[in-house]
This record gives structure tokens, sequence and C-alpha cells, in this order.
């Protein structure tokens, strides 16, 4: 078995349907792996219609790094997916991910992730806009941004080094960023593959979890301080998408590491003024 695909499912039962779909029609020798966190739609008597499924019914919501704990622990791959329940796949998608581990110490790698913040798509639609609008001189990147935990892929013998997920967070936030600092300090590389992509239909389950936002960022910080340092915020990431429209630069690569070492200095030193000032 090359591959272990662990989804959470907590109701939207109709995206379940489509990513279910869209998982078989794309990917390879593989086994799949459900949690559901307690649903109440249908989801679980759909669940236990399916065959050659590992399925695992939670009676509560144990959130995000409790169920995929749950699903780390039957699964056989070499090949470890964390895939949510609301995205869509791309032809070769895993190919692609496995392309980059056969090159480079890698902890995670993602495809490219397309997320319009529409609920709306069909199959020739999202392939056809990422084969049209999205052209990078390079097959793959380091980035712990563009690296998402909605669809990632990990190895086995990344999780026996690393460990599982850190469960003191609540349900949902943070808890793929915490996996990939861990994976950093530990020498690996975070990457997202330039080959595919997946469509995201936009948080349709996390989007209910939003009070457990605050609380988590500050957990994350406080295990990590210097953490900030390797993320950019949505702002942030606009100024620099601007900036590289204007000089004709795309993909940003080099630029954008360097631009958001500055961008990160400035902000921090204005932060600091504000303090003084005060």
């Amino acid at each position: 078995m090359k591959l272990s695909v662990i989804t959470l499912t907590y109701n939207k039962l109709e995206y379940t349907k489509k990513f279910i779909e869209s998982l078989y029609k794309y990917t390879k020798d593989f086994e799949l792996i459900i949690v559901d966190n307690g649903s109440t739609d249908g989801t679980v008597e759909y669940l236990k219609s399916l065959k050659d499924v590992k399925l695992i019914l939670n009676n509560e919501n144990k959130g995000f790094s409790a169920g995929n704990n749950q699903g780390i622990e039957l699964a056989e791959g070499e090949y470890i997916g964390f895939l949510n329940n609301d995205i869509l796949l791309y032809p070769a998608w895993f190919e692609a991910c496995e392309d980059v581990f056969k090159i480079e110490k890698a902890a995670f790698i993602s495809p490219r992730h397309i997320n319009p913040h529409y609920d709306t798509t069909d199959e020739k639609s999202y392939i056809n806009y990422f084969k049209n609008n999205f052209k990078y001189a390079q097959k793959y990147e380091k980035s712990f941004d563009e690296c998402v935990f909605s669809c990632v892929i990990t190895k086995r013998t990344v999780l026996n080094n690393l460990g599982l997920f850190d469960e003191n967070y609540t349900q949902a936030f943070f808890e793929d960023n915490d996996f990939k600092y861990r994976a950093i300090e530990a020498g690996y590389g975070v990457f997202v593959t330039n080959e595919a992509c997946f469509f995201h239909f936009g948080s349709v389950t996390s989007k209910t979890l939003n009070q457990n936002l605050e609380a988590n960022r500050k957990y994350y910080y406080s295990k990590y301080p210097f953490a900030e340092y390797l993320s950019i915020s949505g702002s942030e990431k606009y100024q620099l998408q601007r900036m590289a429209k204007q000089f004709r630069v795309f993909p940003l690569n080099k630029m954008y590491e360097i631009y958001l070492i500055c961008i990160k200095i400035k902000n921090r030193l204005n932060k600091i003024i504000a303090k003084g000032n005060k």
C-alpha cells in the first residue's frame, strides 16, 4: 500500500460525496481512512455504505489533531495524506507530490491551493483554470504558507521522527503550522508542487469553528515565539503580489522570501515605535 488518505468529516455530506468521487477518480493505490467527528446530517449512514473504507465513528467532535491522530494509527501506507472533505483533486496530484519527496528532504508537500471563496464549481472549470492561469518556472518551491493541510502529503518515516499532531489545540486552526514548524526545526523542508492543484470550497467545516482561532493562535506562539516570522499575513501577501505584478516577476520565488523579511522587519519596528509613543 503506497498511500493512506486520512479524511475527517463533520456534517457537510454534499461536499464529502464530491470529494470521495474526485479522490477515486484521480488517485491510485491507496487506502481511505475516514474519521467522523459526530455528524448528524446523514453522513454516518453514507460512510457506512462505502466499501473498503476504514471508518472511525466518534460520538463527539474530537477536532482536527485528535481525529487525524486516530487515522494515523490505522494507516498502513508508505505515504500518508491529510485531505479535507471539502476539496476536489487534480489529475496525478499525488504523483506530483511524490516526485518532490524523491528529490528533497521533505516533511510535507501540498499541491497548489485554489480557493476563490465561492461554493460552486465543476471539474472542468477548476482544472482548466489552473492549466491556463498558473505558469511556474519551477516544478516545486519551498513555502511555509503555500503548503496547506487541506491537502498535504507526508511519509510514515517523517511522522516516526516528528511525532503526531498536538492535541492541545482546540478542534481547528494552527495545528498545521505547529507541525510544519516542528518539521523545519528537525531539518526538513516544507514544499508546494507547481505540477498539480486542488480546489477548496472555502473551509465549509472549519469556518463554523472560528471561536477557536484566537485561543489556538496564542497557544501556537507561546510554543514558538519566532514562528510569526515564517508566515505572512493576507495584507502582506497582497503587498507582495502588487509588487510582483508591477515588476513582472512571476513566480515570486526568492523575491517572496526577501520581501517577506523586509515587510516583517518594517511591521515589527512600527509596532515597537507605536508602543513607545503610548
